[in-house]
């Protein structure tokens, strides 16, 4: 019998085993795992070749990636997630190796909403929904394993191997109602009961009345899963740099001293393309980002830790709560600031509760858009349990940037009108500065399309949100009617490759500008003579603020508090509905916004005053530091 030492001598010849039988899957795994056993990256070579014969299968790809990620960094593992993935899988399979891979880059949000629309696609079969279910299974998730094995019975009935998998399930859901002793016996979720007992030893240690905030702002986190090209990423920015102007410049805000400092804190700058759009900004403003997936578990310290007495509990916690509780809690108490500010859902379920633990004396919920429970892919049944837990710890208040927003989160908590205070979104113009490649891809548009064409434009992220495929339905509507106009799209996305495959079919491909990514969406904007925005979900969008301020007369769906960002009829129009978008309406409307030139100066005035008057940075910082000291 061989030695174990004498084993790699032996891959090398288990490689020529792959040549002389090419078509058999099943070696040629095992040949790649024994590689992956003595740790030899040789592995991700014969990964990739299985991965390029055999292109269905359900674990090359996720290898592969997993390899490149080990050997070439997370950058390296992302790129060829965006080659394989341009857009979302629409098969069952193809999504569970897609959501597999995302969890492989740490994407568990995007996971998480992968997995949970695997159970609603036609051709989903018993194995891949029995193979979600382990899946969760082994990220100690048995609920949502008892939620897909349910699907399945439901759909597949009580087999051998979905009665099999349930047994599992069953077994681990015991072992979570272990976790935590219930002297009551009370019929309720386990997990819902376990996250409940968690909330109440750290509110247990946290004294009954938040700490006088000494008429001044002392120390703010400001913390947000990344630094995107998104809204919410806007708004902590300008939050974070207007903050640092005033300690700078010895200003106070609104009658209260600012003594500072301020941090940034992210859970990655690198979970997905572009979560570090406003990382440069940030860093030439003097701002150390600090990621929190790189912080040592415990601070290194798990002896000494503020969760000693629930780490037991906290395998079971839904993973991004276990996640900011056991990198972030124990820095936050370190660092002991005044102020936290947890901008949006995913980050407010991460890190309130270790905002808790930390004693953190102000802690302040931003929310931004919908609630989860309005959004099937986003809900997680944790989230209303964690809202109102949250709310019924002393210091803690929830804000918003629109009346709608606000209206239904008091709605979804049953709160007290109220409640939501309103922080609209502070605004300053955008900057027209661009470089030599934007200016050069704007002249080689303008050759067949001049700039004194009717320009209709927009800046999204290209998904299932902003509906971009509709948006070109409308600018082919207007294009027939009217043959002087062109079209600007700017942004990227998972569905930017269908859309450009879109605007061929429509025979509008020379007519519309794709400009990608931009840090340079002022010029853009410049460019523009009317803004269009097709949102099903919004809290109050920037981008039509920020149109306002370059002068454009906005048209928008009634999503969110988008309606509140413009004065219908006078410096945009609000359309009728979200849902049906009716492409030859909506072109009437655009086309109602082309004026001539004269007119349009005048136009363009009273819009940029309207944007000024009600979206300074001055009042937003204001209504901000309220909530943070009062």
């Amino acid at each position: 019998m061989r030695e174990i030492a004498e084993l790699p001598d032996t891959l090398s010849y288990l490689l020529a085993e792959i040549t002389r039988f090419p078509k058999e899957e099943r070696l040629q795994q095992i040949v790649a795992q024994a590689f992956e056993r003595f740790q030899d990256p040789r592995a991700l070579a014969v990964w990739r070749g299985i991965d390029s014969r055999f292109p269905n299968s359900r674990h090359a790809y996720v290898r592969l990636l997993r390899w490149t990620i080990r050997l070439g960094g997370t950058d390296a593992g992302r790129n060829i997630q965006a080659a394989r993935y341009p857009e979302e899988p629409k098969h069952s399979e193809a999504m569970f190796v897609f959501a597999r891979a995302l969890i492989e880059l740490k994407d568990f949000e995007e996971a998480e909403q992968a997995l949970s629309k695997i159970a609603q696609m036609a051709d989903v079969s018993e194995a891949i929904l029995l193979d979600v279910a382990k899946l969760y299974l082994s990220v100690n998730q048995p609920l949502r394993a008892r939620e897909i094995v349910n699907a399945s019975q439901d759909r597949f009935g009580p087999t051998v191997k979905n009665l099999s998998v349930a047994s599992q399930v069953d077994a681990n859901i015991s072992a979570l109602e272990r976790a935590v002793e219930s002297s009551s016996g009370a019929d309720i979720d386990p997990q819902e009961f376990l996250i409940e007992h968690v909330f109440n030893e750290a509110k247990r240690r946290r004294p009954s009345a938040p700490a006088d905030n000494k008429g001044f702002l002392g120390h703010l986190v400001l913390v947000n899963g990344g630094l995107g090209s998104g809204g919410a990423e806007r708004q902590l920015t300008n939050t974070a740099l207007a903050i640092k102007s005033a300690i700078e410049a010895g200003r106070s805000v609104d009658g209260h001293e600012v003594i500072g400092p301020v941090q940034i804190l992210c859970r990655s700058l690198n979970s997905r393309s572009g979560s570090d759009f406003f990382a440069p900004l940030m860093s030439n403003a003097g701002f150390n980002v600090h990621q929190y997936v790189e912080f040592e578990k415990f601070a290194g310290r798990p002896g000494w830790s503020c969760l000693r007495e629930v780490i037991h509990c906290l395998p079971y916690l839904p993973f991004p709560m276990r996640e900011g509780l056991v990198q972030a809690a124990d820095v936050l108490r370190q660092a002991s600031p005044d102020v936290i500010h947890i901008w949006q859902d995913g980050s407010v379920l991460a890190l309130g509760l270790a905002a808790l633990f930390a004693n953190v004396p102000r802690i302040v919920l931003g929310v931004r858009t919908l609630p989860p429970v309005d959004r099937a892919e986003r809900n997680k049944p944790e989230y209303k349990i964690v809202y109102r837990l949250l709310l019924s710890a002393p210091g803690v208040v929830i804000v918003s940037n629109s009346r709608a927003a606000a209206k239904r989160y008091e709605e979804w908590l049953d709160l007290p009108r109220g409640t939501v205070r309103i922080i609209p979104n502070g605004l300053e113009p955008l900057s027209l500065a661009t470089d030599e490649e934007t200016l050069a891809m704007a002249r080689a548009f303008s050759k067949n399309n001049p700039r004194d064409c009717f320009t209709v434009g927009s800046a999204m992220r290209f998904d299932n949100n902003k509906r971009p495929l509709e948006w070109l339905d409308i600018a082919a509507a207007l294009a027939s009617s009217r043959p002087e106009v062109r079209f600007i799209m700017v942004g990227d996305g998972p569905l930017r490759n269908a859309a450009m495959n879109h605007a061929r079919k429509l025979g509008i491909e020379e007519r519309v500008l794709f400009a990608g990514r931009s840090q340079h969406v002022g010029f853009w904007l410049s460019q523009m003579d009317v803004f269009l925005l097709l949102s099903r979900h919004e809290g109050l969008p920037n981008v039509l603020i920020e149109a306002q301020y370059s002068g454009l007369p906005v048209v928008a769906t009634p999503a969110g508090g988008s309606g509140e960002t413009f004065e219908n009829g006078r410096t945009g129009t609000l359309l009728p509905g979200i849902e049906r978008v009716d492409p030859e309406e909506v072109a009437k409307v655009l086309n109602s916004w082309c004026r001539p030139l004269p007119e349009r100066e005048h136009l363009a005035k009273q819009i940029r005053e309207y944007a000024t008057e009600r979206f300074s940075i001055d009042s937003m910082l204001a209504l901000t530091l309220e909530a943070y000291l009062n």
